[in-house]
């Protein structure tokens, strides 16, 4: 089950990640958790891929909030 990056009218998701810096400055994404919520009431932690996430965030580029 993967998630689907390229939609505009996905909600928005909460990722979790463990990013390792290098000494060039390049970063790599060691692990990558979503928070799902099912209602107002649920909710789960589960491990996306951390390749996927990656492709997204530099296809789509990164937006800090």
């Amino acid at each position: 089950m993967s998630i689907d990056y390229t939609s505009k009218d996905i909600r928005p998701k909460t990722f979790y990640v463990k990013m390792e810096r290098a000494r060039n400055g390049e970063f790599t994404v060691k692990r990558a958790r979503v928070l799902e919520q099912k209602n107002q009431f649920a909710t789960t932690i589960r491990r996306v891929d951390a390749r996927d996430l990656t492709r997204a965030i530099r296809k789509n580029g990164l937006q800090v909030a």
